[in-house]
């Protein structure tokens, strides 16, 4: 449906580079990064607003890398959403069409005005009395009453509050799936990501880090900035060392060491960055500890703070010389008594470590 071969595209100093894509017919893919990272400008090439210095684009097979955008037959929304002001909601909707409004057409507004819940405003005039749902709806609508191949958005729901924006990612994503609609969305949020994505590609710097499954890309990193950009947190430098009996590898973080997963990446003698995301570090209570004790990687820390975070509570951990980050569900949080200055017993699976190249 699209594929992206070898993009370079500079704009004011900043360039994209050597950047490739593929996205499947009816895919959800997501291009997610830090704000500064190039995600716009790479939108804008695709849709032919910024025009590339090198490489290819091709939308079901045709090349349109030289194509005016208005001909390339894809849908757009974009950050501000660009609803027009002294347009009725109806002429928002039916903006994008540009032509002569026969009873096809017609029928097609009346589709997208139910789909999209947006009877009780389609006669208002100006957008001031539109509640941030709605003005999403109306430019959703309008992109889609066009029947694009493809449907670009950029960040088009940052401007939400917590709460609205996630029903209306939840909303998007299942009629996304309904349509079988081809979707590429730039975000730099990556809960968004995770929630809605089939495939996404990590962008930082103007350079596609990593791309694939959402899976793939949370629990294996390629580096420490896929890494740290998806929230793992806890990443130490260490030297690999020998497998022990159970074949599993030791890897030496100074006055610690860890028993991990072998990964043939790194044989023994390897300088690489191990990686604990604090959901994997699993805290122990006292009338626990007798389970876990002769297991690997079973060992004391110093409870050095804790923040409620709203459903979750980060538990700020010194084990040795080494300050780790740690995870409880609020509800565990209750169940768990524990306070700052305190001992608490930790637990973490060899495969919950992630090895990584170092810096």
């Amino acid at each position: 449906m699209i594929r992206v071969d070898a993009l370079t595209v500079d704009f004011g100093g900043f360039a994209l580079e050597d950047i490739s894509l593929r996205v499947a017919p009816g895919e959800s893919f997501f291009v997610l990064g830090p704000s500064g990272a190039g995600k716009t400008l790479l939108l804008e090439a695709i849709l032919g607003i910024r025009p590339p210095e090198k490489g290819r684009i091709f939308l079901d097979g045709r090349d349109v890398t030289h194509q005016r955008p208005e001909r390339r037959g894809v849908g757009y929304v974009p950050q501000d959403l660009a609803i027009f002001p002294h347009l009725s909601i109806r002429e928002n909707i039916l903006f994008g069409l540009r032509g002569k409004i026969d009873h096809h057409r017609l029928k097609r507004l009346g589709y997208w005005v139910e789909l999209m819940d947006l009877g009780s405003v389609i006669d208002r005039k100006g957008i001031e009395t539109l509640s941030g749902g709605e003005r999403q709806r109306v430019a959703l609508a309008r992109a889609l009453i066009t029947e694009p191949s493809v449907l670009f958005m950029d960040e088009p729901f940052s401007a939400l509050d917590a709460s609205l924006r996630r029903r209306l990612q939840i909303e998007f994503r299942s009629l996304q799936k309904k349509l079988g609609l081809t979707l590429v969305q730039v975000t730099h949020d990556p809960e968004e990501a995770f929630m809605m994505a089939d495939h996404m590609a990590i962008l930082i710097d103007g350079k596609i880090e990593q791309q694939g499954l959402p899976g793939e890309l949370y629990n294996r990193p390629l580096n420490s900035r896929v890494a740290s950009f998806l929230m793992l947190h806890n990443l130490f430098d260490g030297d690999v060392g020998p497998l022990n009996e159970e074949g599993l590898r030791e890897v030496d973080l100074g006055e610690t060491t860890f028993l991990v997963d072998n990964d043939k990446r790194y044989p023994e003698g390897s300088k690489v960055l191990l990686g604990i995301r604090p959901e994997e570090i699993i805290l122990v209570r006292p009338n626990r500890e007798s389970e876990h004790a002769g297991k690997p990687n079973f060992s004391h820390g110093e409870i050095t703070g804790l923040v409620d975070m709203g459903h979750y509570r980060l538990v700020h951990l010194r084990l040795g010389r080494l300050e780790l980050d740690s995870w409880l569900s609020i509800r565990a949080a209750r169940e768990f008594p524990m306070e700052e200055g305190g001992k608490v017993g930790l637990y973490i699976r060899p495969h919950s470590f992630c090895l990584l190249p170092p810096e």
